[in-house]
């Protein structure tokens, strides 16, 4: 656009707008601008404003040097052009304020500044300074309404930034748009209401801007506010969950990574690259992509997965076990990394986060960390990283395996085989000599964490050395999992063996082997037993 435009003329003849400081010669018309001229008006308009060009007369304008003469010249009334004034812009803000550097870091403006802002400043700051006055330039579209049209106050569909944050009228409508008596509640009464603007606060707000690809133009309203205020639920859910069960965690209670479990090691390789694929997005203004990295990991790979087969340990396993604090080790680190990650976008959710921290975060310097943007981005940690290839692919596989898991186990659950899934068996047949070895490694773990059964959320796993019809013919509800990697997987799903334990609800065959606890399993006996006992007079008030 710059190679191909004409010259620029920089003078408009209009009534309005910054005057070109120049006088004219009433008999010759020739012009007088020097650098003393210049230098007086800059010193007027500096303590009056530009308007004193047009009310002020031609003596007072003029220099001392001049004003014998101020009769033989009048003033110019030629303005500058628009385009140069905001083009100007840099030298009067960038390269003058303090706190302020030069050149800026990002000019952001829309599509149709390409002929103008971006343009006019980059000429005028060549010009006079032989560099651009960005380092970068970001163009983004507009904003329409959910339907695609242009906002106008007169079809009443603007959306108002300030009533999306605190909200607008208090009458309600029926989320159905007053279709449920036909379609749903088959009522006279609607029991659908919900508030027409609600207000969501600012982070919502600033959520739908992560959430949008602003290269082009980008729709906004009611339910696409709805949609984003479900979202920063989930995501305040799964930062809830963090702080509610690191309630009771120290850094000192950390668990070196050499002796964390194969799956914890996993969640911290995840993470890693989660937190370097967000701060690429950061990097490079693609907010859109942070967005749903964020939704991807935060509320489904960490709910569905990694917070699911956590439970057991943090709610079972006992205080002082070892597998719940290398949980609460990984916990942590989710929570460190996840809350100077969503930051920029979501302060205030940050904030409030680390105003509920339950432990203290000190600093590079020594320094405990009040807020959470004393915080710094995360530097790399290449021992995450350093999971075996082999092990990340297998992984995922189980990963996978256990999406398939969970649709058989569902089915047993429909067919009344099973209530919860701690009610089921599960076995497994693969044909591919790597794939059994490595089932029967993770099913035969010494690591309680990284069994199979613990990641598939049942009683048992069984590894079968073969598949005959008469097994068959034994299990009722079964399927296949196939992978390049792992090859065909067969897997059945039966009732577990031996008796429900009333505490963690695992089935094992040692319930009943305890005089004092009849009703447990071994696990849950050996956690009983390394609790506290209560004092007699701690008891009394208690039962009081």
């Amino acid at each position: 656009m710059i190679s191909g435009r004409s010259d620029w003329c920089i003078s408009r003849q209009r009534t309005w707008g910054v005057p070109i400081p120049v006088f004219y010669h009433v008999d010759t018309q020739e012009p007088l601008i020097t650098e003393k001229t210049i230098e007086h008006i800059k010193g007027i308009v500096s303590e009056k404003g530009s308007d004193a060009w047009w009310y002020m007369p031609t003596e007072e304008l003029l220099p001392e040097k001049y004003r014998d003469k101020a009769s033989e010249y009048r003033k110019g009334t030629d303005t500058m052009d628009v385009w140069f004034d905001s083009g100007s812009s840099w030298a009067a803000v960038s390269a003058k304020r303090d706190g302020l550097n030069f050149p800026a870091d990002v000019y952001l403006e829309g599509s149709d500044q390409h002929r103008g802002w971006f343009q006019s400043s980059l000429l005028t700051s060549i010009a006079t300074t032989g560099k651009a006055p960005y380092s970068s330039v970001i163009t983004h579209g507009f904003v329409l309404d959910e339907e695609g049209f242009k906002m106008s106050k007169s079809v009443g569909n603007v959306v108002d930034p300030e009533k999306v944050i605190v909200g607008g009228k208090n009458s309600k409508v029926c989320c159905y748009r007053n279709l449920c008596y036909f379609l749903v509640l088959r009522s006279e009464i609607c029991l659908n209401l919900v508030q027409e603007e609600p207000p969501y606060g600012a982070d919502v707000l600033r959520l739908w801007v992560s959430s949008v690809d602003y290269t082009g133009d980008v729709l906004i309203g009611s339910q696409i506010l709805r949609q984003m205020s479900d979202m920063y639920r989930k995501l305040r859910g799964t930062m809830r969950f963090l702080l509610a069960n690191l309630h009771d965690w120290k850094p000192e209670n950390s668990v070196p990574y050499s002796d964390l479990p194969k799956i914890d090691q996993y969640a911290l390789f995840q993470l890693e690259n989660v937190v370097a694929s967000m701060k690429d997005g950061y990097d490079n203004y693609q907010f859109y992509k942070i967005y749903q990295t964020l939704q991807r990991f935060a509320i489904v790979g960490l709910s569905n997965f990694y917070f699911d087969v956590a439970k057991d340990r943090l709610y079972v396993g006992g205080r002082v076990s070892y597998t719940r604090k290398s949980c609460q080790t990984v916990l942590a680190a989710h929570l460190l990394y996840l809350v100077r990650a969503i930051a920029p976008i979501m302060p205030h959710l940050a904030e409030d986060i680390w105003q509920n921290l339950p432990f203290q975060h000190t600093l590079e310097d020594g320094s405990v960390a009040k807020f959470a943007f004393d915080l710094k981005w995360p530097d790399k940690n290449e021992e995450w990283r350093s999971v075996q290839k082999d092990d990340v692919d297998f992984l995922g596989v189980i990963l996978e395996l256990r999406s398939e898991v969970n649709k058989i186990l569902e089915s047993a659950r429909t067919g009344k085989l099973i209530g919860a899934s701690l009610d089921a068996k599960v076995y497994l047949h693969a044909e591919n000599p790597d794939t059994v070895s490595k089932l029967k490694e993770l099913a035969s773990a010494t690591n309680d964490a990284d069994a199979l059964h613990r990641l598939f959320i049942t009683s048992q796993v069984e590894i079968l050395p073969s598949l005959s019809e008469e097994t068959k013919l034994g299990v009722s509800y079964a399927g296949k999992f196939s992978d390049p990697r792992t090859g065909e997987i067969w897997i059945g799903a039966t009732r577990a063996d031996g008796v429900k334990c009333e505490r963690c609800w695992v089935y094992t065959k040692d319930v009943g082997s305890f005089l004092d606890h009849p009703t447990l399993c071994s696990r849950c006996h050996g956690v009983i037993d390394l609790q506290p006992q209560a004092s007699p007079a701690t008891a009394a008030a208690a039962v009081a």
